[in-house]
Order: C-alpha cells, then sequence, then structure tokens
C-alpha cells in the first residue's frame, strides 16, 4: 500500500481499538508513561507536546507535573482524543489541550515548545527520521525531545506463536515496525542521525507483568495495533483462529498467570 492507505488503515485501526485501548490487559501504556516525568526532569512552566498521545495516557502522567505548564496533545484518530476528552474531564486535569493532528504535519509554529514526547509512535511510519527531525523543528532550543518504542525481545513468545498463526491463515506479516530500533544500539544510532539533536541517552525500563489468563492476551491483540492483521478475517475464519491461538497461549499459564515480558526503550535527546 502507498503512504497514503497505510495512513488510512492506521487511522482506521486506532479509530477501531479506541473504546478498549485502556484495558487493563494494556497495562504497558501507563505503566511506560510512569517513567516520562523522571525522564523529563520537568521545572512545571513548560508547554510540552505530546505526540499520538492516544486516549491521553502520556499526556495525563505528564500534566501534574507542570504547575503552570501544559500539554498539548496530538492524534490522527478521532476515536482515540473522543476517549482522551473523557478521561481528562473525569480526572478533573484542565492543563490538557487535544488536537486532531496528523504528527507528520504538525500545525505548530517551529521552536514553539519546551519539550516533546512521543510514546510508541515514531515506528509507524516508514520515515522515522523525518519524522523524528519534524517533531524535534517544533521545540525551542535546549528543549528535550523523548520517545519510546518496545524492546526487541518484548511480547515473546507470544507475538511470535501470533505471528506464525496469522500466517498460516495466508495473511502475509510484515516485520513489527518497532524492532528497526528495538535495541539500545540501533536507538542511539536513529538519534544520532537526526539534525538538531545531541546529549543523546538510552533508558531501558522493565515492566513485565502477568496476565489473567489467554483472554487477557486476546484483548491486547483485539484492543491495539495488531488488530489490523486479522481484521479481514470473516466471523468464523476469526473464530477459528481464535480459539487456535489462546489454546497454544493458554499453555504459558502458570500459577502466576501468564508471564508478559516488556521491556521498554527510551530515547531522550537535546536540541541544539
Amino acid at each position: 500500500m502507498d503512504e497514503q492507505e497505510r495512513k488510512q488503515h492506521i487511522q482506521k485501526t486506532f479509530n477501531t481499538v479506541a473504546t478498549g485501548y485502556d484495558d487493563p490487559a494494556l497495562a504497558f501504556f501507563p505503566k511506560a508513561a510512569a517513567h516520562l516525568p523522571e525522564i523529563f526532569s520537568f521545572k512545571g512552566h513548560e508547554h510540552v507536546l505530546d505526540i499520538a498521545t492516544g486516549t491521553g495516557t502520556p499526556a495525563m502522567a505528564i500534566a501534574p507535573h507542570l504547575t503552570s505548564g501544559k500539554v498539548s496533545g496530538v492524534d490522527f484518530s478521532e476515536g482515540m482524543l473522543t476517549q482522551a476528552k473523557t478521561k481528562l474531564t473525569a480526572n478533573g486535569l484542565s492543563n490538557i489541550e487535544l488536537h486532531q493532528m496528523d504528527m507528520q504535519a504538525l500545525a505548530f509554529p517551529d521552536n514553539h515548545f519546551d519539550a516533546a514526547n512521543a510514546s510508541f509512535a515514531i515506528f509507524f511510519v516508514e520515515d522515522m527520521l523525518s519524522l523524528l527531525n519534524h517533531i524535534t523543528s517544533k521545540v525551542k532550543p535546549n528543549g528535550k525531545v523523548v520517545s519510546c518504542a518496545f524492546y526487541d525481545n518484548s511480547f515473546s513468545p507470544h507475538v511470535d506463536l501470533f505471528l506464525e498463526r496469522v500466517q498460516q491463515y495466508g495473511v502475509e506479516t510484515p516485520e513489527l515496525s518497532w524492532k528497526k530500533i528495538a535495541t539500545e544500539d540501533k536507538y542511539q544510532r536513529f538519534y544520532e542521525s537526526a539534525d538538531e539533536l545531541t546529549n543523546i541517552k538510552i533508558h531501558r525500563k522493565d515492566i513485565s507483568y502477568y496476565l489473567h489468563d489467554a483472554d487477557a492476551w486476546w484483548s491486547i491483540i483485539w484492543n491495539a495495533g495488531f488488530r489490523g492483521l486479522i481484521s479481514q478475517f470473516e466471523p468464523s475464519q476469526l473464530a477459528q483462529f481464535k480459539q487456535e491461538h489462546l489454546a497454544e497461549i493458554d499453555k504459558l499459564n502458570t500459577q502466576q498467570g501468564i508471564a508478559l515480558q516488556i521491556e521498554i526503550l527510551f530515547a531522550e535527546g537535546t536540541k541544539k
């Protein structure tokens, strides 16, 4: 598919999964976001750009640390932003504003924000470096640009079983896009190749946890980006796929539950 078709596919997928994006099984999103204040070391006055804010989880982790500042969250998905608005109202957060916007065409002036965050966003585009440079252009000199991605072996062996099963159903499975920056060395080189970033640091955080059962793993499949790979199945085919896949996932169950190995890489750089 071309770039426009790719964007439409991503937008459709995330509009579809928006209502389930905060399912407890997807705890890796808030667990990762909880590390952001430490990495940014906010002073409290900053205006922060939050790229691909989704249902607002990163923005909500940042906002309480901005006593006189605010967050501008952007997302391509109207469905995601609808969920985010509901959460902001419920939590009484008034220093977060939301914008529906393509992260590759940010409608903000250059050198406008004190810092920028992009949680699990960079790897959704083919030209990741162009996107990183674009985000950086919106940040003032000496401002931090932070992004994160999954470490190389995250979700294993669950995701390997899932992709193998999908292939058995005749669906092509491209390389997981986050694998391009899924090690410290790869992420370091990626940030070093940016036009205006210096003082680059990579942080690796283990946020692994246990799932109650195989159905919780299905919640991750069904309520996140993986769903795009099985969205073309007919209902009967999907039911069969689910039964077969969860049977192999259930074999991983222990007395504690099903271990979900997830490590997150955070990259930070300072704009020159």
